[in-house]
């Protein structure tokens, strides 16, 4: 199976480009993490983007959050992804996501990987690697898998 090391090098990337994205609020930390979701199979699709978004909106973390400042956290998401990559991005949200969320955002980042019904290799990798990032058990993140599975399934 490929890992998330063979596709976004999260490991491997420096202190330097750590520190780079440690500024972000758990918001825009959360939302980095579903767009590099959304990009494991290589691009955001308009779909996929449109359902960020829907997510986002309804969620307790956004909550008081007006349209302009929604669309704040994901422009800051987006340009931190774009300037310091991937890799340095999702090691740094990860951290920064509050714990009692980690199996949340795994549970968002699938189902949305999941959009098209299933997990491509590339789409495996990243869920395993955002799984240790996020400190989400195998048999939790096991199941949070089968129920998304059986969700998208229609």
């Amino acid at each position: 199976m490929i890992t998330g090391r063979d596709i976004f090098m999260i490991q491997q990337s420096t202190p330097a480009e750590q520190g780079s994205a440690k500024d972000l609020s758990a918001q825009e930390a959360f939302v980095a993490l579903l767009i590099a979701s959304a990009r494991a199979d290589g691009s955001v699709s308009a779909h996929e983007a449109n359902r960020i978004e829907h997510v986002v909106a309804g969620m307790t973390l956004f909550r008081g959050h007006s349209h302009e400042r929604l669309q704040k956290v994901f422009t800051t998401a987006a340009e931190r992804i774009k300037e310091h990559g991937i890799a340095s991005v999702v090691q740094a949200a990860a951290a920064i996501v509050p714990k009692p969320l980690g199996a949340t955002t795994f549970a968002v980042a699938i189902d949305l990987m999941l959009s098209d019904g299933r997990l491509s290799p590339k789409e495996e990798g990243f869920a395993d690697e955002l799984r240790t990032l996020l400190n989400v058990e195998r048999e939790r993140a096991a199941t949070i898998v089968d129920v998304l599975l059986m969700k998208n399934a229609g």
